[in-house]
């Protein structure tokens, strides 16, 4: 496959765009960064076609350049000021001293149960974003893209059964943090 052709690069890329999109998301939590991510997960495999292995799974070398790309993000991020959505703000005419996420609140009320659906979940996205680096990619790759253990492996460059323990591990630090929060279902016990 020769991903210098137009024509090549356009089918692959259709293949391919939305699992990418996806993945960069949920490792960075930005829509416009995911976006980047893509278009430069595309450039660099247009740019460095001549590194892709005959015989292997083009979605595979993908996928390692996305997760690459989305893992350098995420480390040049620790790095950079951001603003805190805690802060104060400033122009603010009130005399408390209202903070940048106060001023994003919605002024439709929630049901109970859209907000415990919308707990739940935040805490399911916070614990996911503190496994470690490998777990968390596995998990990704496995639960939300549907990846085999035999693909992962490829795209992390480990055995099958490394990914399996990985998923293992990833499984059971997520159950032990739903349950501290208050969030495991009752009758899993302590079968992880």
């Amino acid at each position: 496959m020769d991903l210098r052709d137009p024509q090549q690069l356009r089918q692959v890329y259709e293949a391919n765009s939305k699992g990418l999109y996806n993945l960069a998301y949920r490792l960075v939590s930005d829509r416009q960064w995911a976006e980047d991510i893509l278009q430069e997960t595309f450039v660099r495999a247009y740019t460095r076609a001549e590194t892709f292995k005959e015989g292997g799974k083009v979605s595979t070398w993908l996928y390692r350049i996305c997760m690459n790309l989305a893992y350098d993000h995420l480390r040049a991020r620790r790095y950079r000021a951001m603003a805190s959505l805690d802060a104060p703000v400033t122009d603010s005419g009130d005399s408390e001293s209202a903070t940048w996420s106060a001023t994003l609140a919605s002024s439709l009320p929630e049901t109970t149960a859209q907000v415990e659906q919308k707990d739940t979940a935040d805490c399911v996205k916070k614990l996911i974003d503190e496994l470690p680096e490998r777990e968390r990619t596995v998990v990704l790759l496995r639960q939300y893209h549907g990846m085999t253990f035999k693909d992962i492996a490829a795209v992390l460059g480990l055995t099958s059964r490394t990914v399996q323990n990985c998923l293992r591990r990833a499984k059971g630090k997520l159950y032990f943090g739903l349950k501290e929060a208050g969030l495991a279902p009752a009758d899993i016990g302590h079968e992880v």
